[in-house]
């Protein structure tokens, strides 16, 4: 149930991380934050969370882009294999979506303000894209190195912004000053102390993972206000963290939109309430019944 907008006091920013499919949980997330009137000023982005980021921000309903996914949603024609030595798969799906879905604009050209990070391969640095091919900028955007090929800007190749700032909440802290309220989206499973039967492949994943988990943390900590945590009831392994390659599962992307629904809504007291709109909660509660 769609309720407009009572008062607003501050700006609000919203950063979502990567997750590969799961980041269709920031769809469930912004349909909630909408649904409670809640606006979003801006937006930042990185990895698959900048596939879903560019389509929010240029505001396409949420049937359409589940409908556009259903076209492509087969494991044979998602996971395009490509003939290159710098990586194994090919991401024109991406591009072909933001494409279809927004046009081929430029990435200032959004109805919300969005930015997206990306990390350049020669420098080691972080750049925080805000402007250019929005479709480019994607793909760099989630380029995950050895997985897809780096994206060249200007003579400068780019891979996935989440080796450096997976959950960019400063980006919008910085476009927002300390008044505005930012929402951070975090996609991580909890972490189970049980590894005494972990196999070799999951000792090395659970290994490249913790270091990411706590930048993660930090950055959230520094710079979030509030951080929805949609997957924090399921516990962390290899096997399910092959989940984020479940673009092609249509029953696992209505479960990952769901849980962002879900837990959007247990955090919705705590954003009226930092917006200065306790008060209304209850009349948005009853309105919903």
């Amino acid at each position: 149930m769609q309720i407009h907008e009572i008062r607003r006091k501050n700006k609000v920013g919203v950063a979502f991380g990567g997750g590969g499919a799961k980041a269709f949980a920031h769809i469930g997330v912004i349909h909630v934050l909408k649904e409670y009137g809640i606006p979003i000023d801006c937006l930042a982005t990185c990895s698959a969370g900048s596939l879903m980021g560019s389509l929010i921000a240029m505001e396409i309903p949420t049937d359409i882009i589940k409908s556009k996914f259903a076209e492509i949603l087969k494991r044979l024609s998602w996971f395009r294999p490509t003939v290159s030595k710098k990586a194994i798969l090919s991401q024109r799906n991406f591009r072909n979506i933001v494409v279809d879905l927004c046009g081929d604009i430029d990435l200032n050209s959004t109805k919300i303000p969005i930015k997206m990070v990306a990390t350049n391969l020669g420098t080691g640095e972080l750049k925080v894209f805000h402007e250019g091919s929005m479709k480019d900028i994607v793909v760099a955007s989630s380029a995950f190195p050895g997985i897809y090929k780096p994206v060249m800007f200007d003579g400068e190749y780019f891979v996935d912004g989440g080796l450096l700032d997976s959950i960019p909440a400063d980006v919008c802290r910085k476009q927002l000053g300390e008044n505005g309220l930012v929402i951070a989206v975090s996609l991580d499973g909890q972490l189970s102390p049980r590894v005494e039967n972990t196999h070799i492949f999951g000792i090395m994943y659970r290994s490249l993972y913790i270091p990411l988990i706590h930048n993660r943390e930090r950055t959230i900590q520094e710079y979030a206000d509030v951080t929805i945590k949609v997957f924090r009831h399921h516990e962390f392994t290899f096997k399910n963290w092959k989940e984020i390659f479940r673009f092609y599962d249509a029953v696992k992307v209505e479960e990952f939109i769901r849980l962002g629904e879900e837990a959007t809504r247990e955090s919705i007291p705590q954003i009226l309430k930092m917006l200065g709109r306790e008060s209304e909660f209850e009349l948005y509660q009853e309105k919903a019944q």
